[in-house]
């Protein structure tokens, strides 16, 4: 039975009880007035007096305090014991033009405002996954989470991961390196190796290298260019694929917007930490504008010869053909150079020297380049048309020196290292062999180009809202290996021919597959409303063909043609200040390059002998939720149950093999409590909260502990499932310009594989990972209207943990297969400076 460790939450009281004492404390050397007025808004349509229900209302205090509240189904909403002085008031509902003025509140006045919208023109955006306005946001009828440009810029996040992390249902595992390029993020206890069941995009453009036949994450964007991350795992998620199982990820970058100025963000910290990136916004006129991006970073890693550079730039152009018709277009160019390894830990180089690591001549490099051009135009006053159009090249080259097992002793001692074998007891270590490295050389080409539309029109229900369209995509991607003949070696062979045969015997060291994928998929959602329940039913349809060709064999080409057709339906019931929502949909995964590679594409062993016959990966996702935004308290929570079949069981290395019937099902709970806005001596705090239960209901594997049997997986657990994950935060804004954020996350102790081996071996790569607390903190100063500086502490107790064995496997258990231990990011403390226009 997994192990529970409670005393691993008493971190998250004893932080939260120092840091509210703080927080008072702020607080009360902050608040300077007695809050005693009460101010009724009404708002309603300009044009017709219809009161309007969802209705954003924001009051910007004197003090610097913000209020926000939602009007009421019959168009009203209620600020209390206000301070007495001059506000601001701004009021927002999509289809409107946003209402801004300033007026007095009296001391003691119960006072009425009366705002009157103007209807506003259709504004041309481009294709958004998550609706801003909050109006639109209650009525989802799936579980959704966006943090916002305010959130991110208050965290300080190294990458996005961390930025991820802080979404309810996501089980996030650290990575070898400090540049967080190498994403491995799960959602509702799938795997995390490298957010392969997740569909990842960037201004709802698909960004893995490739998402039908290599979606594992080596490329994510840099977070200084993020303003805001979306995450959705509900029936929505059929409107963008084909990773429809786990969710969606859209991180949110600028947009120009004819903003003129001048953004620079400076950070400093140790480790070698620096990062530099610089803004040129408002370049070119109103009508055709453009950004210009730079980024240049660079650490030494939380481990000998860990160290990376990355530089990122991007260029941005907005052109407005017409009132109706916009141009968006973005360039960007990505190169890394990290000194990254798959040389895990042993137990002894754990408990001895955690930030041990000597592959000095390991090295990972991409170079990454992208278009994506995005023409959006009103065709009728009711039709809204995108056309998005994509195209990057991608290119990684991964040289590792191949590894062994050396005792302790002899590694401690120096010279000539003689390998002993996996098997044997006593303290070991994994080194490099000091004779020959290997390259795993991948490029991927990708292009696509997708049709959306979104019409309004009335049918029998009423007013409809529905989203409709078709994307072609195409992608290529060349997977090459070589050996190379030294440590250093930055080329290698494919194989080698033996002199001594008379036949000229070849040996393949390597491997070279070319895959290629075609694929058309369509897509069909609509939002209608009847009384005060919300419906959303809608389809997606995948069609597309794998091809491969094995070079080294033979120039031998296999293909195979998939379809699916992916169903949702979502509902949403409003209960005055809460609403209710449900949803199902159909999940998939499509064919990887690993599966394809070891079933031949599907065909049956008995025609070629090596072929498997796996079925793609489906599941049936459902759930039910509330949630509620207001001015003082946004809550969404919601029960989930995903039955996947036919479950891939693979890991790095692993044989791959259908397991069945999977259940992943539990608890989602995200909570904002804004208790400032009760008094000004609070602080704010969140709380994001998952409970996970995973359950193999058929498959079996075989046997890592017991040579020769095959092990019955009914009842097991999925790996990297944490059972409870919680994080909590504390924030606080003051009068005087200075934020401060402080954290705590908790990750409750997870098996590492599908047999669920409780035992930890003196490799290191077998056995759980246990429970651990991390406490993050920041806080952040305005110097004046454009200058702020900030600090960060990222794992502030400097805890040693581990924080995967991704890459291991216990059934190869050489020292060239397995990994071992990937130890969690240590204290990071980093300062600096912020520009804004």
């Amino acid at each position: 039975m997994l192990r529970r460790h409670k005393k691993c939450l008493r971190p998250i009281f004893t932080v939260s009880y120092c840091w509210i004492s703080f927080f008072l404390f702020v607080s009360m050397a902050s608040s300077q007035q007695v809050l005693n007025s009460n101010l009724k808004v009404e708002v309603t349509d300009k044009l017709t007096g219809e009161k309007l229900d969802g209705a954003i209302i924001e009051l910007s205090l004197e003090e610097s305090d913000l209020k926000i509240a939602a009007t009421s189904e019959y168009g009203t909403a209620l600020f209390k014991e206000l301070v007495a002085g001059q506000v601001k008031i701004s009021v927002s509902h999509i289809g409107y033009q946003t209402h801004q003025s300033e007026f007095f509140v009296g001391i003691g006045k119960i006072q009425t405002l009366n705002v009157k919208l103007n209807r506003k023109p259709i504004e041309l955006e481009p294709v958004e996954v998550l609706s801003s306005p909050q109006t639109i946001s209650q009525k989802r009828s799936g579980t959704g989470t966006k943090i916002d440009a305010q959130t991110v810029d208050l965290i300080q996040p190294i990458g996005t991961q961390e930025i991820l992390e802080l979404v309810p249902g996501i089980n996030a595992y650290a990575d070898d390196g400090f540049g967080n390029s190498r994403l491995s993020i799960g959602i509702r206890g799938l795997n995390p190796r490298r957010s392969s069941r997740v569909l990842i995009m960037e201004d709802a453009v698909p960004i893995q290298p490739a998402i039908y036949i290599y979606p594992n994450a080596y490329y994510n964007p840099p977070s200084e260019r993020i303003e805001s991350v979306e995450v959705i795992k509900g029936s929505s998620a059929i409107r963008f694929g084909p990773q429809t199982m786990g969710g969606i990820i859209n991180y949110k970058t600028r947009t120009p917007d004819g903003s003129k100025g001048f953004v620079t963000h400076i950070t400093g910290g140790n480790n070698g930490y620096l990062s530099s990136f610089l803004e040129w916004q408002g370049l070119g006129t109103a009508k055709f504008s453009n950004d210009a991006q730079f980024l240049y970073k660079q650490g030494d890693g939380f481990r000998q010869n860990n160290g990376f550079r990355q530089v990122n730039t991007t260029w941005k152009t907005q052109y407005r053909l017409s009132p109706k018709k916009l141009i968006n277009i973005k360039l960007n160019a990505n190169y890394e150079d990290s000194k990254a390894t798959y040389t895990g830990l042993t137990e002894y180089s754990f408990r001895n020297t955690p930030n041990f690591n000597p592959k000095e001549h390991d090295r990972f490099k991409i170079i990454r380049t992208s278009l994506d051009l995005m023409y959006t135009s009103v065709v009728r006053e009711n039709l809204i048309s995108n056309t998005t159009l994509y195209l990057n090249v991608f290119d990684r080259r991964w040289w590792r020196e191949d590894d062994i097992f050396v005792r302790a002793p002899a590694f401690n001692k120096g010279g000539d290292l003689e390998p002993v074998p996996y098997f044997q007891s006593g303290d070991l270590v994994r080194t490099g062999g000091g004779v020959t490295n290997f390259g795993i050389l991948r490029t991927f080409f990708v292009g696509g180009i997708a049709q959306d539309y979104d019409l309004q029109h009335r049918n029998i229900a009423g007013s409809v809202r529905a989203e409709f369209g078709a994307r072609i995509h195409w992608e290529r991607f060349l997977d090459d290996k070589k050996v190379g003949s030294s440590p250093q070696a930055r080329d290698g062979i494919y194989f080698r021919r033996d002199p001594d045969e008379s036949n000229g015997k070849v040996t393949i060291l390597g491997q070279s597959h070319h895959y290629e994928t075609a694929a058309l998929s369509l897509y069909f959602m609509e939002n209608f409303q009847i009384g005060k329940m919300s419906f959303d039913p809608g389809f997606r349809v995948e069609i597309f063909k794998q091809q491969r060709v094995d070079r080294l064999r033979g120039s031998v080409l296999a293909d195979k043609v998939s379809t699916a057709f992916l169903p949702g339906f979502g509902v949403n019931y409003r209960f005055d200040r809460i609403y209710a929502f449900a949803g199902i949909h159909r999940g998939f995964t499509p064919p990887s390059s690993g599966t394809l590679k070891i079933t031949n594409f599907g065909q049956d062993s008995t025609s070629n002998g090596d072929g498997l016959d796996l079925r793609a990966e489906k599941s049936w996702n459902m759930e039910v939720g509330l949630r509620s935004l207001g001015s003082m308290l946004n809550f969404e929570g919601s029960a989930f149950l995903v039955k996947i079949q036919d479950l891939v069981a693979a890991g790095r290395g692993t044989a791959f093999k259908n397991l069945g019937q999977v259940d992943t099902y539990g608890l989602e709970v995200g909570l904002l409590m804004r208790t400032s806005q009760f008094s000004s001596i609070l602080p704010d705090f969140n709380i994001a909260y998952t409970y996970l239960q995973t359950e193999i209901k058929k498959g079996s594997v075989k046997s890592a502990t017991m040579a020769g049997n095959v092990v019955d997986l009914m009842g097991k657990q999925l790996p990297y499932a944490p059972p409870h994950s919680v994080n909590f935060g504390l924030s606080k804004k003051t009068s005087f310009g200075l934020n401060l954020i402080a954290g705590v996350r908790f990750i409750d102790e997870v098996f590492t594989d599908f047999e669920n081996i409780e035992k930890t071996n003196n490799r290191g790569d077998t056995g759980p990972v246990p429970s651990h607390s991390i406490i993050n903190v920041s806080a952040d100063y305005s110097i004046s209207k454009n200058w702020m500086a900030f600090i960060s502490a990222k794992n502030l107790l400097d805890k040693v943990y581990i924080g995967s064995r991704l890459h291991s496997n216990p059934g190869q258990p050489e020292a060239n297969l397995s990994s071992g231990i990937l130890i969690g990011s240590r204290r990071q403390v980093n300062f600096g400076i912020r520009r804004s226009l």
